[in-house]
């Protein structure tokens, strides 16, 4: 009859009717959950702060990175001063040791022309008894270096190893002994000195009278 399905109808909207208002309401609880976990974050993001509301997260990350620019900027002026002042600092005492090297060769060379004996250094020739200057002028033999006699075309007079100790800048002695040679195959005791084959050379002993 039109009264049952009239009921019928009644039982079955209140059966959805039901049903939708349990998914409501479902959906309520779910978002009342999500609200309340965020809402616990920001109270703990709050404490945190001091109680002051902190800024967003891609507001904080740009004020971060800001800072850390500005600090890291500072720190490199910073050290482009430091390093300014320590190149000036390295030209005066560059500065500074040229000068004493001037004066200390000057002094050098003072000392040389006034020996105690008054003698004067041979440059001319070359034989027994005469003072003469040698000065480095390379390596030779297990890294020792070569000194060779100062002269004024009188070449290839060179100090023997017996006569020097240690490495020093300068030697100053009177000739007890020169032994003439003859420059054999470059690379070999015959040719100590690195000369073309067949030169003509001397090896001088001296008295050293002064070094440094």
């Amino acid at each position: 009859s039109a009264d049952d399905n009239s009921a019928h109808g009644d039982v079955m909207m209140n059966t959805v009717y039901q049903e939708e208002s349990a998914a409501r309401m479902a959906e309520n609880r779910a978002n009342h959950a999500v609200l309340a976990y965020e809402n616990a974050t920001l109270r703990q993001a709050l404490e945190r702060a001091g109680g002051q509301l902190p800024p967003s997260y891609l507001e904080q990350k740009r004020i971060d990175t800001k800072q850390i620019l500005s600090e890291e900027s500072q720190k490199v002026s910073t050290l482009e001063a430091e390093l300014i002042a320590l190149k000036a600092e390295l030209q005066k005492s560059q500065k500074e040791a040229d000068e004493l090297k001037k004066i200390q060769s000057e002094y050098n060379m003072k000392s040389i022309t006034t020996t105690t004996r008054n003698d004067k250094i041979s440059h001319t020739s070359f034989n027994v008894g005469d003072v003469g200057l040698f000065m480095p002028t390379g390596r030779g033999k297990e890294g020792k270096r070569i000194y060779l006699a100062f002269h004024t075309s009188c070449p290839h007079r060179y100090l023997s190893y017996d006569s020097v100790e240690g490495a020093p800048d300068y030697v100053l002695g009177r000739i007890i002994y020169q032994e003439e040679r003859i420059a054999g195959v470059v690379g070999t005791d015959a040719n100590p000195y690195g000369l073309h084959a067949g030169t003509k050379f001397w090896v001088l002993t001296v008295e050293t009278l002064k070094k440094g």
